[in-house]
């Protein structure tokens, strides 16, 4: 069994069109799954939500998909104009379609342990899982999960890693939109049942940055400087 999935694309289409490129040009997957985050902080939100609905395949909420559904009331000026921009953009059947999308998405593997897919980890959208989280950490975000679950993959952080707790794989798969490791690729991830266990793959595919980056500079989004400069640093 093997499942792509795509986190984090944020209204990037060209760094959407270049992993469903390179995803092609891979052994042909069972499930590809979208883990969420798919329009806000991009210049092309309308076209990415088009093309994601077009794949027909499951897709969760993330948290940037919710504040674009809430107006995302709590946050600073800045972030709500970009909201409102994003929400121009993709009319209010994006907006629904967005509030309809469920948390978490579970790949049922009839020979033995499944896949859980979230955004940012089994408990809510916000708290990332970092690489180097240590046992207490893990043991609140994770100590939920019932046993038959022997992979988790998400994104959220913008950062690959890989790692094993316990004997639970845990997949960052990174962002295919906003990449935050310093690498500007595009990030998705492969994850393939091997005999007993999970293994994760993390691909990367190379696209035009300079064409999004002329993309942000004249679609009219807020805060434009901002967002070229994150896309072009691809790090926090």
């Amino acid at each position: 069994m093997r499942v792509a999935i795509i986190s984090d694309i944020h209204g990037n289409q060209l760094a959407l069109e270049a992993v469903l490129r390179d995803l092609e040009g891979q052994e042909r997957c069972d499930q590809l799954i979208i883990a969420g985050d798919l329009c806000l902080n991009g210049p092309r939100p309308r076209e990415v939500l088009q093309m994601v609905q077009e794949l027909r395949c499951p897709v969760i909420q993330g948290n940037v998909d919710l504040e674009t559904v809430t107006q995302a009331p709590e946050k600073g000026e800045k972030k709500r104009s970009v909201v409102a921009w994003t929400r121009e953009q993709i009319g209010q059947a994006g907006i629904d379609y967005l509030a309809g999308l469920p948390f978490s998405y579970r790949v049922n593997n009839p020979v033995e342990r499944d896949l859980l897919v979230v955004h940012a980890n089994p408990l809510n959208l916000e708290d990332a899982i970092f690489p180097n989280a240590d046992d207490e950490a893990l043991e609140r975000l994770l100590s939920g999960l019932d046993a038959r679950v022997g992979a988790l993959a998400f994104g959220h952080l913008h950062i690959a890693y890989t790692r094993r707790w316990h004997d639970l794989l845990l997949a960052d798969v990174a962002s295919c939109g906003i990449p935050r490791d310093e690498d500007l690729r595009a990030a998705y991830g492969i994850l393939t049942w091997q005999t007993d266990q999970w293994e994760a793959e993390i691909r990367r595919a190379p696209y035009d940055v300079q064409a999004v980056i002329k993309q942000i500079k004249t679609c009219g989004m807020p805060n434009a400087e901002k967002r070229s400069k994150v896309l072009l640093e691809a790090r926090y």
